[in-house]
């Protein structure tokens, strides 16, 4: 099974809307939800996952939508709002505004932003059809939000496996992933000697919604610990695999 997403349209075809998905920001939190702090709530082990929990997301919030009266529905399906009106969206509640980043979309969701984005990019020259808009959107939305993920988690072992020469690094399968909410164990000389949580620094925000998840691993990890006696240490990384708070690399180098 593949770790990561594969771009399943022409790859000029895809590049060709960028320009496009920027200028009508089709992109911003108003429009798709905080991709790096969703993708930090729950663990996903599985590309597959992700990509049902951002959908099923979007379901939730299409259900808290109903609570609302139609004009401020009408105003929160507004994609195009923080184009337009850029103050008014900075200026509404922080409850309202939460219903818009703090979720994902449904596919239907996403396959209208497909639709918008086909009627702003047609007779262009490259012939894209709805779907493959779609999948334009799908893939800056769903796929390359995990694919950052995955680059950044290889990345950062790549870094601590040139610190720790003499460590062998090794991914956990998906059950453990999901018990512990561990994404490598670190073995010297065939011992387990810890196991490691990397993370970007979005996981460090400070919102109810993360610190829950915070919480939630936590106690995952607390579990790992009774069971395995090692301790779990948490990496905050970029996409280039650089260790931001390197406090950490402290401890790693006396376990």
């Amino acid at each position: 099974m593949e770790t990561e997403f594969v771009l399943p349209i022409d790859a000029a075809k895809f590049r060709s809307t960028s320009d496009a998905w920027n200028e009508l920001m089709l992109g911003d939190p108003w429009s798709v939800g905080h991709l790096t702090t969703l993708i930090e709530l729950k663990t996903f082990k599985l590309k597959e996952d992700w990509e049902n929990f951002y959908y099923q997301s979007g379901e939730e919030r299409e259900r808290l939508l109903l609570r609302w009266d139609a004009p401020t529905q009408a105003m929160l399906q507004n994609e195009s709002l923080i184009r337009t009106d850029r103050d008014f969206v900075h200026g509404l509640s922080w409850n309202l505004k939460n219903l818009n980043t703090q979720f994902g979309r449904t596919r239907e969701r996403l396959y209208l932003k497909g639709e918008t984005l086909y009627n702003y990019v047609r007779g262009k020259g490259y012939g894209l059809s709805v779907e493959e808009c779609f999948e334009c959107v799908r893939f800056r939305v769903v796929c390359e939000t995990w694919n950052r993920v995955v680059e950044r988690e290889r990345n950062t072992i790549k870094k601590l496996q040139a610190m720790f020469p003499h460590t062998v690094f090794q991914e956990v399968p998906g059950e453990v992933y999901h018990i512990y909410a561990i994404d490598y164990e670190a073995y010297v000389d065939g011992k387990l000697r810890y196991a490691l949580q990397v993370k970007p620094e979005s996981y460090t925000g400070n919102t109810t919604y993360l610190s829950n998840a915070r919480q939630a691993n936590s106690r995952k990890n607390q579990l790992y610990v009774a069971r395995f006696g090692a301790p779990v240490y948490e990496i905050i990384s970029d996409n280039e695999g650089n260790i931001l708070h390197t406090d950490v690399l402290k401890d790693l180098e006396q376990v």
